[in-house]
């Protein structure tokens, strides 16, 4: 049989309303009868009403995550079905009416409170252990009140009758009491099961009140149990009903503690009646100490609780280092300072802070980072919230402060950050550098003003320090660059669009120093761009290393390096190739995997590829450099040292690389003719390339004098403007057919991103 989109066959619904009709026409005939048989009906009633809703098991109804909540109630139903069945068999036996039929009510209330408590939990997260405490102490002071209600009446029958009665009361005011909590603190409001429960909890309530009225003393009549089967009834109901699903509510943690407070009051209270009103009355007395006593414990554990839960917070929101505001608590407080029209966030980073670690330990360094901490926040005071952001950054949120006044406090804090700081002994001497973003510029949202405080940060390092405002400049600035960033993304994507132009290499001739024949090629990547035009690598490579773009750009600049080599190759002119290497690329994992991938679609062996990494990467991380060259150098892939004299690098090193070339920067080149000790450098350079068995190619060769001066001087390769400007693939492949070969053979095609 097809399932209907309830989840349920229609055998099964004709299955629950034969049930429920025949619950409902049970109880319709208990109520005429009278004695045992009116007992014992009534319990099948509420049998047939908990098999129509599907009470030994799970729900398929509920899906919202209160399926629990409405086991519980299947739990009630038989609960209450038992507590009827016992009742009819000791009512013919002659025993003690009520006694059973009250101990079924108190666990059908009992397992109805709980699935309460779990509708709370589900949807406010606020529950406890102590929700089963408040339970019995709500249910003591309610049943303190009815026997100081009647201690002067306990009506015809005997006083434990009474009791029952008034157990079952109580129990039932405990259950409609906290349906109606749920109600207002769990967002219910608009829940129809929530409302039918209340009121039926409710009806029988009324039943019960006005029958122990009537005569405290009796056993309960037929109107009573009918009550509490057409519970079951509404239970079995609600229980196949469809479930209406509604948001989580936030609830304040002082919801939970404003029942236990109201039931320790109404404790003592009771407790302060019985001893003012004349007549001895110990049992209302013992039920307002248990009523007092256990809402005093809960309030206890709560306050206890929630004192344990304040600390946590604060841990979580507390830089262990420095006692200051973490990120976490900064992020919190900039989405209020965001908002306001005057608010503002400054960015600190304490300069060359790595320095202070390197020369005097970390321990000096923790010393420092706590000074600056506590300096920071003394002269920021209750004006605005200080944090460490991590490491040597710090951010201070301003809810009311305009451009100037933020300003003027970056200024006052850099004073204090750069007076001489006394740790262990050691007297440190720093430098700040202070970014300003206000909420009258730039971003109002929280992510928003700390990328732009962020920035302005980094524009005040760039300038060596001092306090610089995210400005209207700065906004134009950086929406220039987020547009350029996500063009220059989009163009190594090759997605074709028009606006964001495309990624291409450009190849600049390479010449044998000795007889000005071709032996290779420098290849440098362009960005033609539809507005801009073609830029250079100085206009983007910055850009593409600080979003993580390098990479791609490396990997498709290989990619043409070695497609435009396998050309020449095949038109007869087989030359090298070499890649330029960033930092960020020679880190990567997976480097000599994507360089053999990329030989491997070209078709060019890996003995025509050279790889060129800067001195001033080889020294980022020389033990990385000098491992990731060799497992190269072990494929055949040669490597060439670029921009050999600007950086700071180690002979020690440069003796452990497999290098096979290195080329003499721009900046000695064009100096060599007109000052004797650049001439000397640069022969140097030579004899010591030479001996240790590397080729030397000068770069930024313009005129034949300076070309003549580095042939004499023993330099193996020129390249520069005096042989040709770097042209596009298809036009060097044209020039290239009207050059001949260099006599020293075909060595080197270079290709590079930077």
């Amino acid at each position: 049989m097809t399932p209907t989109p309830s989840g349920r066959t229609p055998r099964r619904r004709t299955r629950t309303a034969v049930l429920l009709a025949t619950a409902a026409g049970l109880a319709s005939v208990a109520l005429v009868l009278r004695g045992p048989a009116s007992v014992a009906l009534t319990a099948v009633t509420s049998a047939a009403a908990a098999l129509a809703g599907g009470m030994l098991g799970g729900s398929t109804r509920h899906r919202d995550g209160d399926h629990v909540t409405w086991r519980w109630a299947g739990t009630a139903a038989w609960a209450l079905a038992a507590g009827l069945a016992a009742e009819a068999v000791v009512a013919s036996a002659g025993g003690p009416r009520g006694v059973a039929f009250t101990a079924g009510a108190v666990l059908t209330s009992a397992a109805l409170y709980h699935g309460l408590v779990h509708w709370n939990r589900i949807r406010t997260a606020l529950s406890d252990p102590g929700d089963w405490l408040n339970g019995v102490s709500a249910g003591a002071a309610l049943l303190a009140i009815g026997n100081l209600l009647v201690r002067d009446d306990p009506g015809s029958g005997p006083w434990w009758a009474a009791q029952l009665g008034m157990v079952r009361l109580a129990a039932l005011l405990v259950a409609l009491g906290t349906a109606a909590t749920v109600l207002t603190i769990a967002g219910l409001r608009r829940d129809p099961r929530a409302w039918a429960l209340a009121a039926g909890l409710a009806v029988v309530a009324a039943v019960e009140l006005v029958a122990l009225l009537r005569d405290a003393g009796t056993a309960p009549g037929a109107v009573v149990v009918a009550g509490w089967t057409g519970l079951v009834l509404l239970l079995a109901v609600l229980r196949v009903g469809r479930a209406r699903a509604l948001p989580p509510r936030e609830a304040a943690s002082q919801d939970t503690t404003l029942g236990a407070v109201v039931v320790m009051a109404a404790g003592v209270a009771i407790l302060v009646v019985d001893a003012l009103v004349p007549g001895d009355q110990p049992v209302s007395s013992v039920l307002g100490a248990v009523a007092a006593v256990g809402g005093g414990a809960r309030v206890l554990r709560l306050v206890t609780d929630l004192a344990q839960l304040a600390a946590v917070r604060q841990e979580a929101r507390t830089d262990p280092l420095t006692g200051v505001a973490n990120r976490r608590a900064l992020l919190e407080h900039v989405r209020v300072v965001a908002a306001r029209p005057r608010g503002a966030l400054l960015v600190i980073d304490l300069d060359r802070f790595k320095e202070v670690n390197d020369r005097f330990g970390h321990a000096v360094g923790d010393g420092v980072i706590r000074a600056a901490a506590a300096r920071l926040d003394g002269a920021v005071g209750g004006r605005g919230l200080v944090a460490r952001l991590g490491g040597d950054e710090f951010a201070v949120a301003l809810e009311d402060a305009d451009a100037d006044a933020a300003v003027a406090l970056g200024r006052e804090l850099r004073r204090e950050l750069t007076r001489p700081i006394g740790v262990e002994g050691r007297v440190v001497r720093l430098e700040a550098s202070v970014g300003v973003a206000t909420t009258a510029v730039g971003a109002r949202s929280a992510a928003g003003l700390l990328r732009c405080a962020d920035g302005a940060m980094y524009d005040a390092k760039a300038a060596g320090g001092g306090v610089r405002l995210y400005d209207r400049e700065s906004d134009a600035r950086a929406r220039d660059e987020r547009e350029r960033v996500d063009a220059l993304r989009r163009a190594l994507e090759g997605d074709g669009h028009p606006r964001h132009g495309r990624i291409t290499t450009h190849f600049q001739p390479q010449v044998d120093a000795g007889d000005g024949g071709v032996v290779g090629a420098e290849a440098l990547v362009r960005w033609e761009h539809p507005e801009r035009g073609v830029l250079p690598p100085s206009a983007f490579l910055d850009l593409a290393e600080e979003h993580g773009l390098m990479g791609r750009l490396t990997w498709h600049v290989l990619d043409q390096a070695t497609r435009a080599a396998a050309g020449w190759a095949a038109d007869g002119r087989p030359l090298r190739v070499a890649v330029n290497l960033s930092t960020s690329c020679l880190g990567e994992p997976g480097l000599v995997g994507v360089v053999e991938e990329a030989l491997a679609r070209s078709g060019l062996p890996a003995g025509a590829l050279v790889l060129e990494i800067t001195e001033t990467t080889l020294m980022h991380d020389p033990e990385r450099a000098v491992e990731v060259t060799h497992r190269l150098a072990n494929r055949g892939i040669g490597l060439s040292i670029d921009d050999y004299g600007t950086g700071y690098s180690s002979l020690a090193y440069l003796n452990d690389l497999p290098a096979e070339e290195l080329k003499l920067d721009r900046s000695f080149t064009s100096r060599a003719l007109a000052d004797p000790r650049t001439r000397a450098i640069v022969a140097g350079t030579v004899e010591l390339a030479h001996h240790l068995g590397l080729r030397l190619v000068a770069e930024g060769v313009e005129d034949p004098e300076t070309e003549a001066l580095l042939h004499g001087l023993g330099c193996d390769g020129v390249q520069g403007y005096l042989h040709a400007r770097p042209m596009p693939a298809d036009a060097f492949a044209r020039w290239l057919r009207g050059r001949p070969a260099g006599a020293a053979g075909d060595r080197s095609v270079v290709g590079e991103v930077a």
